[in-house]
């Protein structure tokens, strides 16, 4: 299998890793869906197939349907392993892991710069495709449950959800099209470079299809729209050459908290009209939960303390330090 292997031809880690991560769900999936009684709770923080699938930080999933059809918010009551409409279910849990595998493949950028693992950037394509591969299962699970492509042609001409999460459907087909050597050699790589920067823009209309899902528990597209804040200031940071610093990601992981707990609030002002300074005032209250903001700040700061020991052990070579 050439795609699990290095260019010298020996098996990669790195690859053969992301290959599983990409199957997990679909095993996860297929073991709920040959249960037939009661499926146990997401351990990645999502709602779970099952009954009383609250799941997480709040409930609902990481994709409450993904990037382009009408999930759930959470299960409801006690449910079969797959619900009372299972299809809906299957929609929802693969919009879930589309979003968490797109917010992986953004994260093997930092990680090899962080880590100094330069072969992890092998894994980026996996997962990327095993993204895109979800992502068009996801819609055509949609277009079966509806029945009718007329009507769903019109509901996302029409629901402003779908319209989002179909834009974000179209942009990654055109990045899985050309994910392929041929394709970069063809395209060149200043074009090629410019069209997979799609995949920010894109990445960004799929957290906005799941805020919109939601409707009024946003805990957890709070929480991947932030993960989003810090892969994305970490990116601004290398291009100014400060991302490898361990006090410059430091202050990342705090601006990124910060700019959670106020997307947060904002999202609920729009949607409810609730007074902000409520919703950052809950970000105090550790009573019930702990806030997005704080998984966000706390993933950040894991990282730079992680990077900051693997660094010291396994220093970047002293030309790349030069502009990091």
């Amino acid at each position: 299998m050439p795609f699990l292997r290095e260019n010298s031809g020996k098996l990669s880690p790195e690859k053969i890793g992301a290959l599983l991560v990409v199957l997990f769900p679909i095993a996860l999936l297929a073991a709920r869906a040959l249960a037939g009684g009661f499926a146990p709770a997401d351990p990645f923080g999502g709602a779970a197939l099952g009954p009383g699938a609250g799941g997480g930080l709040g409930g609902g999933g990481l994709g409450g349907g993904g990037l382009g059809g009408g999930g759930l918010g959470g299960a409801l009551g006690e449910e079969p392993a797959l619900g009372a409409r299972p299809l809906i279910e299957v929609i929802r849990f693969v919009g879930d892991w589309t979003i968490r595998l797109l917010l992986l493949t953004l994260a093997v950028t930092p990680a090899r710069r962080l880590f100094n693992w330069p072969k992890l950037l092998g894994a980026r394509r996996t997962l990327g495709l095993g993204a895109a591969f979800l992502l068009g299962v996801h819609f055509v699970i949609y277009l079966v449950d509806l029945g009718d492509l007329g009507m769903a042609a019109r509901e996302i001409v029409l629901r402003i959800y779908l319209t989002i999460g179909f834009i974000a459907l179209l942009a990654f087909a055109a990045l899985a099209a050309t994910s392929w050597d041929g394709a970069l050699r063809r395209l060149g790589g200043i074009w090629w470079n410019r069209l997979h920067a799609l995949v920010y823009p894109a990445t960004a209309l799929g957290i906005l299809h799941f805020f919109m899902q939601q409707k009024l528990d946003v805990t957890e597209p709070t929480l991947m729209a932030g993960l989003f804040v810090w892969l994305m200031g970490w990116r601004v940071m290398q291009r100014f050459g400060r991302g490898t610093g361990f006090f410059n990601l430091i202050a990342l992981a705090v601006v990124s908290g910060l700019l959670t707990a106020f997307l947060e609030a904002g999202w609920y002002l729009a949607a409810t009209g609730i007074d902000p300074a409520r919703v950052l005032a809950a970000n105090l209250d550790f009573t019930y939960s702990i806030r997005p903001a704080w998984w966000v700040f706390a993933a950040g700061l894991a990282a730079s303390l992680a990077s900051e020991l693997v660094l010291r052990w396994r220093p970047l070579p002293v030309r790349r330090q030069a502009r990091a």
